[in-house]
């Protein structure tokens, strides 16, 4: 059995970013973070946002030997492992 996150699409983050828009207490002076689950909030670029292609990879659980799917970056694809067909992706690269 694969074990799957599901994955954001474009429409559903136009559809989110519009809906932002409403509301009263956004504007466009207000900041954006990612909330990763450390104490901190981590700070999104303004030049974050990339088109790149990604591929589908799979990783077995050693104890429950259950598969759980990811992506990576077709750049890094063969370290991966990862297999299949590359589709293009909408990336937020927050290095640093």
């Amino acid at each position: 059995m694969d074990n799957r996150v599901e994955v954001m699409t474009f429409s559903q983050l136009k559809k989110i970013v519009e809906e932002l828009g409403t509301n009263n207490a956004i504007n466009d002076n207000t900041k954006v973070f990612i909330d990763t689950g450390w104490d901190s909030v981590q700070e999104v670029e303004p030049n974050a946002f990339h088109v790149e292609e990604v591929i589908e990879f799979k990783v077995q659980d050693e104890l429950t030997k259950d598969f759980y799917v990811g992506y990576s970056l077709t750049e890094k694809a063969e370290r991966m492992q990862a297999q299949g067909q590359t589709e293009t992706a909408v990336i937020i690269r927050n290095l640093y």
